[in-house]
């Protein structure tokens, strides 16, 4: 039975040691990113390490009682540290403001220190028999605080990519949470380290590829999206098309720089935002061109939050009066009446419709 755990936790090792390496190669994290999600696999492996110790050495032999002490202070004082790791990689603020998020981790590590003394976490007898401290539920309170915290960071993940996938990662989060706490109930059980390292790989590959589809300037989908969608809704059989186009861009960066550009891009995807996340989904299409995607197709509600959006940029101009006029078209999409193209057409050719409407207006 211990073989086949230590085996197991070898093979976990193994892979943490791996997605170390890849994340290390990732071109899409930022720094931060990438140094917050090693130092998280990093410190796993630290403390599969720890509970492998613990087991080897855990024995009622009493010359194991020391290495049994260093793997049991070890891996109290390492584990609550993972999953705040988790959440600061994914948190957009800088470190400095995040830094009261370790304080219960780093009093559980200040506990667990002297535990070996006073067994206030734990307590290891003479005879090296593990047995819970007076003090074991600041441990315990520190992994509710830190599962918290990852679930805080999970919610924000989710809202900050339009609550797309946002069931997916609430199950993943639910995954870790489980797996976690039949070890705190039942100490025989060990389930935590592959349930943490299955769960950090696979929160590595679902934040890739929700990086892959993200438009880094303005926090909306990208055009490799946009295409998924479109397929997912000619399937589906019923959408709404609309789509947006900035009035005279080019002049935008001409006149006033291509950083000011950016900025008006930013504002208005942040307007498409306020304005049509209760309909469907916002994409970045290309440079100046915007859309959204929405499997609902009653007329009614797109053309209020169209209006809304509408108002939204007037409401703006009257403090910026350099931001640009927007182009909106939309068209809407049964399987019965024709092809999904036919409905991005339409929405095209409304959209230079208000164009031109602009420009006579000027």
């Amino acid at each position: 039975m211990l073989a086949n755990y230590v085996a197991i936790s070898i093979i976990n090792i193994l892979a943490m040691w791996l997605l170390a390496f890849v994340v290390g190669k990732n071109d899409i994290l930022d720094r931060k990113m990438k140094r917050f999600f090693s130092t998280a696999i990093i410190t796993t492996i630290l403390v599969i390490l720890a509970e492998i110790g613990t087991s080897v050495f855990g024995q009622p032999v009493a010359s194991f009682r020391i290495p049994n002490i260093v793997f049991n202070v070890i891996g109290f004082s390492a584990s609550p540290f993972i999953t705040i790791f988790l959440a600061v990689a994914f948190n957009n603020k800088n470190f400095k403001s995040t830094l009261y998020l370790f304080f219960p981790a780093a009093t559980n590590l200040f506990l667990t220190m002297l535990s070996p003394k006073f067994g206030l976490i734990f307590s290891i007898s003479q005879q090296n028999e593990y047995a819970r401290g007076p003090c074991f539920f600041v441990y315990v309170a520190t992994y509710v605080w830190s599962m918290t915290i990852l679930f805080k960071e999970t919610l924000y993940i989710a809202k900050h990519y339009q609550n797309k996938n946002r069931f997916t990662l609430l199950l993943l989060f639910l995954f870790i949470l489980g797996g976690t706490s039949v070890q705190i109930l039942f100490p025989t059980i060990h389930t935590t380290w592959s349930c943490i390292s299955l769960s950090i790989v696979i929160y590595y590959a679902f934040f890739c590829e929700l990086k892959e589809k993200h438009d880094i300037l303005t926090g909306l989908f990208n055009r490799r999206a946009y295409e998924y969608e479109i397929q997912r809704l000619e399937t589906l059989g019923h959408a709404t098309v609309i789509l947006f186009d900035v009035d005279d861009f080019k002049k935008i960066n001409d006149q006033f720089g291509h950083p000011y550009g950016d900025q008006c891009l930013s504002t208005i995807a942040g307007l498409m935002l306020e304005s049509f996340s209760n309909i469907g989904f916002c994409y970045r299409i290309g440079g100046d061109e915007f859309g959204v995607l929405s499997d609902k197709t009653d007329e009614i509600d797109i053309l209020n939050a169209v209006r809304l959006f509408i108002k939204k940029i007037n409401s703006h101009r009257e403090h910026d009066h350099n931001i640009p006029l927007v182009s909106i078209g939309y068209g809407i999409y049964h399987k019965s009446a024709g092809s999904i193209e036919q409905a991005i057409l339409a929405a095209d050719k409304q959209l230079y419709g208000y164009k031109k409407l602009h420009k006579q207006k000027i």
